[in-house]
């Protein structure tokens, strides 16, 4: 079974930023998806690698950046210059043209290949650039848009016209926490110097403070490891009987034998209080406790 799989074509020096960006986007927002991104610099007079033509054989769908510098601006004089392959039309011919190399079960319904255009920071049409003709089939495609100003709020939406368009799914956008409590909402969070220095005490040994690229929160975070998942296993039943008792649960990830904890109150807008540190203790003592057990 194979994901559906993007091909971004662009132009290296007009939006190799932008096809980073969305590459990232698409695979962190869309459920079983794969983005192919051609980084290899192409000289003039190399033949259409074997390298170009899979990942685009293997394409459900290219998308085409288009920049300010994407073709030569209509209008606007250029010197004489020997003739050179252009790798970016290259690439959107063998898109529209080389069929989906897929057996049917992995072709997503698909007949043909989807050609998706974006415009960058430039105006939506293509009567700005002086269009080779082997690319006049774009300008009757439907057209997106998105700016590096925009991006922030705008990349969420443009996936979302995407995934309805391709019939794929999202990944959840947030998790879902409940109700807060009012009487940890009036706790108060512990200010980052006392909390740097309730960390230096052995008690808290292995436990560190993070925010996750958000300067408003604070977690604290910890990696436990263990000889085997059966320890993982017991050290997560342990700690969630206790958790339901203290009323206050982790954000944690069990891969094979170690357990990543994240731990932050809610209800106190995502800061760390006396619930976290009281977990925290717990956490520590229960690894040990597994610890002592035999395998």
């Amino acid at each position: 079974m194979q994901p559906f799989t993007f091909f971004i074509s662009y132009r290296r020096q007009d939006t190799a930023p932008i096809a980073l960006l969305l590459k990232n986007e698409i695979e962190k927002r869309l459920q079983f998806v794969r983005v192919s991104v051609d980084v290899e610099e192409m000289q003039p007079g190399d033949v259409f690698p074997d390298r170009l033509q899979k990942l685009i054989n293997g394409a459900h769908a290219t998308i085409v950046l288009i920049g300010k510098q994407w073709m030569p601006r209509r209008g606007e004089s250029t010197k004489p210059c020997v003739t050179t392959t252009d790798w970016v039309v290259e690439e959107l011919v063998h898109s529209n043209n080389a069929s989906i190399a897929l057996p049917e079960a992995d072709r997503f319904g698909l007949s043909s290949r989807i050609l998706i255009p974006i415009f960058v920071d430039c105006n939506r049409n293509f009567q700005q650039f002086d269009l080779p003709a082997e690319l006049q089939f774009l300008v009757d495609l439907h057209s997106e848009y998105i700016d590096y100003a925009g991006w922030p709020s705008a990349i969420g939406p443009l996936l979302d016209r995407l995934a309805v368009k391709l019939s794929l799914k999202k990944r959840p956008d947030a998790d879902e926490y409940p109700k807060p409590d009012l009487a940890k909402a009036r706790t108060q969070p512990l200010p980052d110097p006392e909390l740097a220095q309730i960390l230096r005490y052995d008690d808290f040994e292995g436990w560190y403070v993070d925010n996750y690229g958000n300067a408003e929160v604070r977690y604290l975070v910890k990696t436990f490891k263990f000889p085997h998942f059966n320890q993982a296993a017991d050290f997560m039943a342990l700690v969630s009987d206790h958790c339901r008792i203290l009323d206050h649960h982790p954000e944690w990830r069990n891969v094979f034998n170690h357990v990543t904890v994240s731990l932050t109150t809610w209800d106190a807008h995502r800061r760390v209080t006396i619930y976290d540190l009281n977990l925290a203790l717990f956490m520590n003592m229960a690894a040990k406790a597994i610890a002592k057990k035999r395998p």
